[in-house]
């Protein structure tokens, strides 16, 4: 069905306090605990503060009402499960690898062992772009629901191959079409991280990790951008916060260009009753 190694493998190389490990390599302790930090508190100067910020609000925005019992669908660390303030959250992932222990060890297929229908609700991301069947873990996403329940799903937009097996990349209106055929109803997609504040985020990475070579104005330009970030890696986020802070979250057409989409979509209430008007079909032979 699915298979999902890696789901929180470093994103290119690991990155500590905004730079490459090169010159020490990490512990995975290290490693997991500094990427739970960049996601659950995003610092100005981190390698992708703007992309961490925009998606956490976006995300505390649409559970800040979550209640019963929830599943962090490829769960890894769980960085967000500090959200869920009046529900319960429960882990599933695949033993192994670069996560906690979860409540769930799903199967390599990435099926998970509990009944139809058991949460109200779940929550998976930056997990899609990793499987190999994006819509078969869709598809077990609606089986795990119950009638009613709601999916709240991020996965990338514009984004550099990462994290070992990184297969897809969605526009909004893709990703909504997707988990519509695989039986959701959509309610919203959200663009994160849009326009000149996720541009802007990617050159900065790139100056990083590359550096840009000299010559002519716009080789000036950008080796110019690298040192004020080496020299004030704070103020170059406290521009786009500034400047393009309105970017952070959009929907709708207007924004064409976006790092991230986040979905929310529930299980149709009528689900079940369909389920069982097939079964009765069969056992009348109608």
């Amino acid at each position: 069905m699915v298979s999902l190694p890696g789901w929180v493998s470093a994103v290119g190389k690991s990155r500590l306090g905004g730079r490459s490990a090169i010159a020490a390599e990490p512990s995975l302790d290290e490693v997991m605990a500094e990427r739970f930090r960049e996601r659950t508190r995003p610092r100005r100067g981190d390698w992708a503060y703007a992309h961490f910020l925009d998606l956490r609000d976006a995300l505390a925005e649409v559970l800040r009402d979550a209640s019963g019992v929830w599943l962090d669908y490829g769960s890894g660390t769980s960085p967000y499960r500090e959200l869920f303030a009046a529900a319960e959250l429960q882990t599933a992932d695949i033993p192994g690898g670069e996560s906690y222990v979860a409540d769930h060890a799903l199967d390599r297929d990435g099926s998970c062992p509990v009944p139809d229908g058991t949460f109200d609700g779940v929550l998976s991301t930056q997990v899609l772009e990793h499987v190999t069947d994006a819509d078969a873990y869709l598809r077990e996403a609606f089986r795990l629901l119950r009638p009613g329940g709601r999916l709240v799903l991020s996965t990338h937009g514009v984004w550099e191959e990462h994290g070992g097996q990184d297969l897809w990349r969605w526009t909004a209106d893709g990703l909504a079409l997707q988990a519509e055929r695989a039986g959701f109803a959509v309610d919203r997609t959200v663009k994160l991280t849009c326009g000149p504040r996720g541009l802007l985020l990617l050159l900065r990475w790139y100056g990083r990790d590359h550096g840009w070579p000299g010559g002519g104005p716009v080789g000036l330009v950008l080796r110019t951008l690298r040192l004020v970030d080496r020299l004030l890696p704070r103020a170059v986020d406290s521009y786009l916060d500034r400047a393009f802070g309105d970017l952070g979250r959009r929907e709708g057409p207007e924004s064409a260009f976006y790092l991230d989409i986040l979905l929310v979509a529930r299980k149709p209430e009528d689900a079940a009753v369909d389920a069982r008007d097939t079964t009765a079909a069969k056992e009348t032979g109608a």
